[in-house]
């Protein structure tokens, strides 16, 4: 009976929680000197309010670090101590990109939640295919995977690293430096989803500063999968986006799969 009761209790907590929660890579300093020593962590958390990642040893896949043409797998480092800051010097000038893929992780989630959930994100394919076998209460099960870019500018000299396509299902890829952008300037991105362009889709933009969230927009990429962010305000920028697809693999395991994507970097000296 009480072995009943815990899984129950865990099924409604799971079930009642939206993961709408956007998921990034930060360092505690995005400019750096040549071999100044720095940290960066996995966060998860709405808002942009940082709540650092769990289990992350169990949870990821590969973490990467690229610059220019070079490409060092850190998943070793990375998973070392789980969730401990991760502490690293970048030797060479110029833009880092650390990357993180994720293994898939399972949730369950109540037909309102799940609702609440796909409408925040924009996910319309989903919310129409829902409406049309009218099941907007039935439950959801779903896998999700976490693809995470962070660029870091060393010795204040900038590069192409922040255009690389790092090959992961969930591509952002500024067409301009970030770190080349002035204020009330426009960002061209690029959004891509397993090698074709995510088009007519929505993305965001998040900024904050000393810890205040000062810009939360959502915008929709065109036809050929570019949107355009304005740059209104100097602090920690995070772009962001949830896609979501039918679950095809095994029916029975789950309903959905959705790829979370996120590209930080700070126009700042944070």
């Amino acid at each position: 009976m009480k072995k009943n009761a815990v899984f129950i209790f865990i099924f409604v907590l799971m079930s009642s929680v939206v993961i709408a929660h956007e998921f990034w890579i930060a360092p505690d300093k995005y400019k750096l000197t040549s071999n100044e020593l720095f940290s960066f962590n996995c966060y998860v958390g709405e808002d942009y309010k940082p709540e650092v990642w769990g289990k992350r040893r169990d949870r990821t896949l590969i973490a990467e670090r690229f610059h220019l043409n070079c490409r060092d797998d850190i998943t070793v480092d990375f998973n070392n101590k789980d969730s401990v800051p991760v502490m690293m010097k970048l030797t060479e000038k110029g833009n880092h990109l650390i990357t993180l893929r994720s293994k898939p992780s399972y949730i369950e989630l109540t037909g309102k939640s799940f609702e609440a959930y796909i409408k925040e994100d924009g996910m319309t394919n989903i919310i129409q295919y829902r409406k049309e076998n009218n099941l907007q209460e039935k439950r959801s099960r779903e896998f999700y995977r976490r693809y995470a870019k962070s660029l870091l500018m060393v010795d204040g000299v900038t590069d192409s690293t922040y255009k690389l396509n790092t090959g992961m299902l969930l591509e952002i890829i500024p067409q301009k430096n970030p770190y080349a952008i002035k204020i009330n300037e426009t960002l061209p991105v690029y959004f891509e989803f397993k090698s074709k362009p995510l088009k007519n889709y929505q993305v965001r933009a998040w900024c904050k500063k000393n810890g205040k969230l000062l810009i939360k927009n959502s915008y929709t990429t065109n036809d050929k999968g570019f949107a355009n962010i304005p740059i209104e305000y100097k602090g920690e920028w995070m772009i962001s986006l949830v896609k979501m697809e039918l679950y095809t693999a095994d029916v029975s395991k789950a309903d959905y799969e959705s790829f979370w994507g996120s590209f930080t970097f700070a126009n700042s000296d944070e």
